[in-house]
């Protein structure tokens, strides 16, 4: 009797045992599953956010660089087209300091695709200064330092200036010539002619230096009207090396020839 009640209490406790690890094992794969999966999804959620790339992005106000230039300075390093991380440094991060840019706005489009709207600094001109070109906006403030001469903004020379700061107006003896080097950029511009050179004298007359031709265009007078009969002219002027002579406009004149002296053969 004895025996029988031994076995049966050895039952029971390895009925026990069973069961206590069988709990346990369910504990092991509640916990599991409620910290494995999440564990796993969060895994999967951050190797998909490594693995997003912006692989198309596209440039917008943009005329001074090529839009490979400004994606290779706005994303200067490989992690910085994670998609991701674009959206983060748009919202939180630096932007990159570009010349002649004033800011940007980089706006993630999608999973792959992104848009850059630049905002570029005004510039009328620049100067040249220890080696330096000094570029200046419309006021005269200086705006940006570069060793290099850009193609499409004048070198102006025969500006007297006292000295120079850098985000500060040139103190120039005659304030008046930045709205006259303003106005024929602009009208420059309009015309698609960019000159190497804008050079003003004493009395602010201008001449204008393209390649081998330069053009004399006096006063501020009728500066759109010599503009545009310069761009009609150059076309026949292209290859030849001489001086162009449109200081004498007048509106009255009909069919007006301006006087053309290739170099070497003196002032007519």
């Amino acid at each position: 009797m004895a025996g029988g009640e031994k076995g049966r209490e050895t039952l029971h406790l390895d009925r026990y045992r069973e069961e206590k690890a069988e709990r346990k094992i369910k504990r092991r794969r509640r916990r599991l599953i409620r910290w494995g999966i999440p564990a796993l999804l969060l895994l999967f959620f951050f190797l998909f956010c490594l693995s997003a790339r912006l692989t198309d992005v596209t440039v917008v106000g943009n005329s001074r660089y090529t839009e490979e230039e400004l994606i290779s300075m706005i994303f200067p390093r490989e992690g910085d087209f994670n998609t991701f991380y674009a959206l983060y440094r748009e919202r939180f991060g630096e932007p990159e300091d570009i010349p002649f840019v004033e800011k940007y706005r980089v706006k993630v489009t999608g999973l792959h695709s992104a848009e850059v709207t630049v905002y570029e600094k005004s510039v009328a001109g620049c100067i040249e200064y220890m080696g330096s070109y000094l570029y200046f906006d419309r006021e005269g403030v200086i705006v940006e330092s570069s060793r290099e001469l850009s193609e499409k903004v004048p070198l102006v020379t025969g500006i007297r200036f006292q000295h120079i700061v850098m985000h500060k107006k040139l103190e120039v003896e005659d304030e008046g010539i930045f709205s006259e080097i303003l106005h024929l950029s602009q009208l420059l511009d309009q015309y698609g002619l960019y000159p190497e050179q804008m050079a003003f004298d004493r009395e602010r007359n201008v001449t204008l230096t393209m390649g081998k031709i330069r053009a004399v265009l006096g006063d501020d007078r009728y500066l759109a009207e010599k503009t545009s009969e310069l761009s009609d002219m150059y076309p026949e002027l292209s290859g030849r090396s001489g001086t162009v002579y449109l200081n004498e406009y007048r509106p009255d004149v009909k069919n007006p020839s301006y006087p053309f002296v290739p170099d070497g053969e003196g002032v007519p």
